[in-house]
């Protein structure tokens, strides 16, 4: 059992959809988040050079904050308002918003809150526009990842043909349309290739190795390494795109060799190599 209840004041700010999405006011998720509604308010602000920490994170899910005043704060917005107040806050984190975010984390906030308001579904089949709108939610975090658009609506546009195959059709169709527009996009390159085109251009007889090639990404910046162990034990370096290097590369998946495994690699584009030779010029 859950060890915060809503209140009658709380559960007053709740409204509850025939297909069990509840939506909130901003003063609902203030009471609920145990902070002053002026300030929820505040974080709410969307100001393009100077959006408050919070408001940045709902927009990398898709939201727009400006919106909750008129159309009420869905349940997953919700669930980023309480996460943020119970971990990322910093001395605004509140015990209350910690105590409601434990209280959903294993069920899951809508499950959670249709038990708090007393919800007795009526069908429990969902309709297509809240399964399209879960499939669209569960492949948004990806583009965080700076992983290729296209990528993901491809894998998007198979969900969305498997969940309804009446639609797989229309789903190929889609598909085709983003590969075709994928095919006259610059294809990002591996430190492999980097090596090989930098070594032509120097006159160099033997192409660069992609060890000293991903040693001058870091050195630059664009990237940092971690050195991690698989489950055997053997370790191996890996590494991570960083914020300056974004403009240059691209993270894109991939089959893992000698493994059905898939895994993510970062791919470089021809506006490096420059950036590359010059630092290989400085070292000399």
């Amino acid at each position: 059992m859950s060890d915060f209840s809503l209140p009658e004041e709380i559960r007053a700010e709740f409204t509850v959809n025939a297909d069990g999405r509840t939506t909130t006011t901003i003063r609902g998720a203030a009471r609920l988040a145990g902070v002053n509604e002026k300030a929820l308010r505040y974080q709410f602000s969307t100001a393009e050079k100077s959006a408050p920490k919070l408001a940045q994170k709902l927009m990398e899910h898709g939201f727009n904050p400006a919106e909750f005043s008129t159309n009420g704060i869905t349940e997953v917005a919700l669930s980023v308002i309480l996460e943020f107040y119970s971990f990322d806050a910093g001395a605004r984190c509140t015990q209350q918003a910690r105590l409601v975010y434990k209280a959903f984390a294993s069920i899951g906030i809508r499950a959670w809150l249709q038990q708090q308001l007393d919800y007795q579904p009526t069908n429990t089949n969902p309709t297509p526009e809240s399964t399209l709108t879960e499939i669209d939610h569960i492949f948004s975090g990806l583009y965080k990842l700076n992983i290729k658009p296209e990528l993901i609506e491809s894998a998007k546009l198979t969900a969305i043909a498997k969940t309804f195959p009446h639609l797989a059709t229309a789903a190929e169709e889609s598909k085709q349309l983003v590969s075709a527009h994928n095919q006259v996009e610059e294809i990002p390159l591996s430190p492999t290739k980097l090596g090989k085109i930098i070594a032509e251009q120097l006159g160099l007889s033997k192409p660069i190795s992609a060890r000293r090639i991903n040693q001058i990404l870091i050195t630059v910046g664009f990237q940092d390494s971690e050195r991690v162990s698989n489950s055997k034990g053997k370790t191996k370096l890996q590494y991570k795109l960083t914020e300056l290097g974004e403009k240059y590369a691209r993270i894109q998946l991939d089959t893992a060799r000698g493994h059905n495994k898939t895994v993510y690699v970062i791919r470089w584009f021809k506006s490096v190599i420059p950036i590359i030779t010059e630092a290989m010029n400085n070292d000399q």
